[in-house]
């Protein structure tokens, strides 16, 4: 039983050769090297130095799904400690399994020191290719200089923007270094994780210290995550958009939806309550203009009422109660009553202070005066005529 699974499954090293690169899985082939050791591997470059940083057991037919071990990169893969295959890896019908390189042995002190020799190489080779760029004036940026093991091939990375002939330099480098040479090309975010440095939050670049694959990374991120689109916010010592954006960009876009759906909900019941509210008040207003119109219409029909009520009133009170007119006496009737009066004059003062009289007295007594004031003044003026004696 326990050699049919030891058959099954293969144990499996992964190895880096440089800092913070990609981890290339190796056959470990009776070595049994552990995390932390330095080995010897036959890589498609030949001889490679590396160290141990996982070690795995995963099955045979699952290797074919495993990266092949291609030339040194830049990227790091994700650490896994078992990989089962399932109905989806596993190879189809007629293909053939992908074979992994294996793991030659465990370095020695001897092998430590050659890479260390390999190393001051590699500083060597940077400034002579410095001094070579400068004298030709070429618009590209050195970054690093790398080694191959047994020392026959040397990697140079460089940045530019623009398209470099440099197969001059190439010629007069390999004719120094007495090694072949290889000129590399990379990108802002590679430059950033190769020198390394720290970020606008204090921490060391992600790059440079974890961060295993670039993801593509895009401003639509940062809308989604309500930042600011400020550049020198949104922006690493790269000058590409920060790799964090893309972290909880997953998170960010899930919570939204479900926000967008709670929206959604609210704004139709804000919608369905300002409906409503707005019906209750049309509905109210209505009621209020038919009262008011049903109070004018009383009011119109109780007008004509109180008025003929009044009008019959008055035409009664009239024919009940009809003015007397008093008759206008004659002038001869007149004549008779100030006679009257000139006789009852003497009585009168004695009888003392006049008694309050009534209106159609007055009257009277007013007329009087007139005629004998009339009579005086005609007397004064010499009138011939006498005064005709009044008639009793």
């Amino acid at each position: 039983m326990e050699k049919q699974q030891t058959d099954n499954f293969i144990k499996v090293a992964g190895v880096r050769f440089r800092e913070n690169w990609k981890v290339y899985d190796f056959d470990d082939a009776g070595v049994n090297v552990a995390v932390g050791d330095k080995v010897i591997v036959d890589s498609d470059r030949g001889l490679g130095f590396g160290q141990v940083v996982r070690v795995k057991k995963i099955e045979a037919a699952a290797v074919a799904t495993l990266p092949t071990t291609g030339p040194e990169g830049l990227e790091v893969e994700t650490d896994v400690e078992e990989i089962k295959a399932s109905a989806d890896t596993r190879p189809e019908k007629g293909q053939t399994l992908k074979t992994l390189r294996r793991i030659l042995r465990k370095a020695t002190a001897d092998d430590v020191a050659h890479e260390e020799a390999n190393r001051t190489h590699e500083e060597e080779a940077f400034a002579i290719a410095q001094e070579m760029i400068a004298e030709r004036e070429l618009t590209m940026k050195l970054i690093r200089v790398e080694y191959s093991f047994d020392a026959s091939r040397a990697v140079f990375y460089f940045f530019s923007e623009t398209r470099v002939d440099f197969r001059e330099l190439v010629k007069e480098l390999a004719h120094k270094l007495k090694s072949r040479i290889e000129m590399r090309q990379i990108g802002v975010r590679d430059v950033a994780r190769l020198i390394g440095g720290f970020g606008s939050c204090g921490r060391e670049l992600c790059c440079a210290s974890f961060l295993k694959n670039f993801e593509p990374v895009s401003i639509r991120m940062a809308k989604k995550q309500e930042m600011v689109l400020n550049p020198a916010k949104i922006s690493g010592v790269c000058g590409r958009l920060l790799c964090c954006l893309s972290y909880e960009y997953e998170m960010y876009d899930e919570i939204k939806k479900d926000l967008a759906d709670m929206r959604e909900a609210v704004a139709k019941d804000k919608k369905e309550e300002a409906n409503r509210i707005e019906e209750e008040r049309s509905a109210a207003e209505e009621r209020r203009l038919a009262e008011e119109k049903k109070r004018q219409r009383d009011r119109r029909q109780e007008k004509p009422k109180e008025a003929g009520q009044k009008i019959v009133g008055k035409t009664e009170t009239r024919k009940a109660f009809p003015q007397e007119r008093k008759p206008q006496p004659s002038p001869e009737q007149l004549k008779d009553m100030q006679h009257q009066t000139i006789e009852k004059e003497p009585s009168l003062q004695a009888q003392g202070p006049p008694q309050p009289q009534q209106n159609g007295e007055k009257s009277n007594k007013k007329k009087r005066r007139r005629f004998w004031r009339k009579k005086k003044k005609n007397q004064q003026q010499g009138d011939s005529k006498p005064p005709e004696p009044e008639k009793t």
